[in-house]
């Protein structure tokens, strides 16, 4: 008699072992998905072998077999155990990663293909000559593809070089050689002429994977991919798990995107992923930024990965002129556009050429502040200031979307002297309104783009010229190409330059970088206006120069002195609870039990306890402490931690490499 030893996507390290029923003997295998008991419930779990004990004396039955076939290959299931190891997961919760647990064929068959249909013939559609930087990045990552060896690169270019037609030369490479490709985006959902890009090079070969597939197509496209139906997928960051027999190529398009790192656990690191993914296969890994991660340059620099440089725009088109503008006690027209920047506009929409206009920060107004006695409104479950919308006329939690009508009464003072402060997008949006009525303006955020369809029909209004000013947060910067935008604006550049995070610079570079990439892509030309009161930031003054060797050569020193990634890891431990008091103190005993364990080992270096910088978020007060050292080391100070007892009521989250501090 055999038993199936099964993992579940719980925090629970060890694995379990079920009984198999006769009709299931002859059908379960390792790789599988089950349906079992598990207390009063009824989980999903992957069964992870078969065995002659189960070492327990009282079994419970598996109770179904989801899948058919086994659903993870033998990479997948070392990529499972890897992600476990790194982020301080159990293998059931790595493994909920890479193979949802809700991923089930429909109970509505799919439509079935006809009988005879020929499978999708593997010739790629020719594009475009390659200039020469293309052709020397494409034949330097072909010679590792032709090895079948593991390989990394970062291909660095500025913004409109020509990044998409190298990704797209080395798909095609891939798939003459037997091989399969996996392309992640930051924001596939956002970038739908991109998606037509692809599939038009390579028709009948595209799988795309993203939170706005339905659940039957996601079935349908995880089959295909794992039976050799399609050869590519189109995807979010969970792309990186495709089922493909013989990976060739993983390629991660603007790797510097935060988006790339998984906050819920198991909280993978998308880039490391998809390194140690090639890794297991024999793959090649190519990400590609304009403004890339310093983790990834600073290994290219130092020769842990190959770096390839595109240093020129495609057609020798020029990077537009940056100009920026002190905003510092603004004057004139307008309280939110310079003089500079309005001047700008009445040029571009006198020429009917259009412009993009940025601004980090959705809502009317950022903040409610009462004149009489001065208090902030804040949210009663945040710590966060409630932001003033005016369509519809309310105030908004943007972290748990608490929302409460408006009124002008203080809930301190009770007198009528509540006012908005700071700007967002839907005042900019007024003011437009009022200085340039004839303009035809939308604004891109996250309260216009709520239902599907919305960002893709904006994408080809705006394509097609029926909109002169598109108005947006960061949805604005991904993924655009017009070649008649010939402004762009950026509000205020200064939104997140000194928040308490260190890697607050290199953010505000990359988005400055990003967005002015937008302009100039035509033959018209362009320009950069950026608003800021710090004209003077390193940060900035790099952007203006589209410089970023300069930042980064300015920003790695800070970073060495202050020991700072990428010369150490980080892992952020954060403790949060109902209460406040309950929650330091447990976070001050945390502290004291690792430097009892860790006594003598001076390789890790801990930061706080502190509250953290939102202390309260969902209605949980939040601490937390800060450990740099080695990925080892920490890895060892981590697990101590997790066996350290916690008060009731008291949780903890360990997060390895986090994103942000805040």
């Amino acid at each position: 008699m055999m038993f199936a030893e099964v993992v579940l996507p719980l925090p629970i390290e060890k694995p379990f072992h079920y009984g198999i029923p006769a009709p299931l003997a002859a059908l379960i295998k390792p790789g599988m998905r089950v349906t079992v008991p598990f207390g009063k419930k009824s989980l999903t779990g992957y069964c992870t072998a078969l065995v002659p004990e189960a070492g327990v004396k009282t079994v419970k039955d598996i109770t179904a077999l989801i899948d058919e076939q086994p659903m993870l290959s033998n990479d997948l299931f070392s990529l499972g155990h890897w992600m476990s190891a790194t982020y301080l997961c159990s293998l059931g919760e790595s493994l909920s990663a890479v193979l949802p647990p809700a991923l089930r064929a429909p109970k509505r068959p799919l439509k079935p293909m006809k009988p005879g249909t020929p499978a999708p013939a593997a010739v790629p559609q020719p594009g475009p000559a390659l200039t020469r930087e293309q052709e020397a990045a494409v034949s330097t990552v072909q010679e590792s593809m032709a090895l079948r060896a593991f390989d990394t690169f970062l291909l660095h270019g500025v913004t409109s070089s020509g990044k998409t037609e190298v990704y797209l030369a080395l798909i095609a490479e891939a798939i003459r050689r037997g091989r399969s490709a996996v392309f992640l985006l930051p924001e596939i959902a956002l970038t739908p002429q991109f998606i037509e890009i692809v599939k038009n090079r390579f028709p009948g070969l595209v799988g795309l994977w993203h939170s706005r597939v339905s659940a039957g197509e996601k079935y349908r496209t995880w089959e295909a991919a794992r039976t050799g139906g399609i050869r590519i997928m189109l995807g979010a960051r969970s792309a990186v798990f495709a089922p493909f027999s013989d990976l060739g190529l993983i390629i991660v398009d603007e790797e510097h995107e935060p988006s790339y790192k998984q906050e819920q656990k198991p909280s993978y690191q998308t880039r490391d992923v998809a390194i140690e993914r090639a890794r297991l296969g024999n793959a090649v890994a190519v990400f590609g930024s304009a403004t890339p991660s310093f983790e990834l340059y600073f290994k290219a620099k130092n020769g842990a990965m190959r770096l390839l440089e595109l240093t020129e725009r495609i057609d020798a088109r020029v990077l537009p002129p940056v100009k920026l503008v002190d905003i510092g006690g603004i004057r004139g027209t307008s309280k939110i556009l310079s003089e500079t920047l309005m001047h700008a506009l009445t040029r571009v929409l006198a020429r009917r050429e259009q412009v993009i206009l940025f601004l980090n920060r959705r809502g009317f107004a950022p903040g409610v502040v009462c004149r009489q006695c001065g208090v902030v409104v804040q949210c009663p479950h945040c710590s966060i200031s409630l932001v003033y919308h005016s369509s519809p006329v309310e105030l908004r939690c943007h972290y748990c979307d608490l929302r409460k009508p408006w009124s002008a009464i203080c809930p301190s003072c009770k007198e009528h002297t509540l006012t908005v402060y700071g700007v967002g997008t839907q005042k900019v949006e007024e003011e437009l309104k009022h200085l340039f009525p004839q303009a035809r303006l939308f604004r891109l955020d996250r309260d216009t783009v709520s239902h599907k369809g919305v960002y893709e029909q904006v994408y080809e209004d705006f394509k097609k010229e029926e909109y002169d000013i598109l108005l947006g947060t960061q949805m604005v910067v991904k993924g655009f190409d017009f070649h008649r935008v010939t402004l762009v604006g950026v509000i205020d550049a200064d939104t997140a330059l000194y928040l308490p995070d260190f890697r607050s610079a290199e953010r505000t570079f990359q988005l400055i970088t990003q967005v002015a990439g937008r302009c100039g892509r035509g033959v018209l030309g362009g320009e950069v206006i950026v608003q800021t009161r710090h004209p003077e930031h390193y940060a900035l003054q790099a952007a203006r120069e589209h410089d970023y060797r300069r930042f980064y050569a300015q920003e790695i020193e800070l970073r060495r002195q202050m020991n700072y990634p990428p010369y150490v890891s980080l892992v952020n431990v954060l403790v949060r609870g109902r209460d406040s008091n309950k929650v330091g103190e447990a976070a001050e005993a945390l502290t004291g039990f690792l430097a009892e364990r860790m006594a003598g080992n001076g390789a890790v270096e801990v930061l706080g306890p502190s509250p953290a910088a939102r202390e309260k978020l969902h209605g949980y007060y939040r601490w937390q402490l800060i450990l740099k050292g080695s990925p080892d080391t920490l890895r060892v100070a981590a697990q101590r931690l997790k066996s350290f007892a916690l008060p009731s009521g008291i949780l903890m989250s360990i997060d390895v490499d986090p994103q942000s501090t805040l």
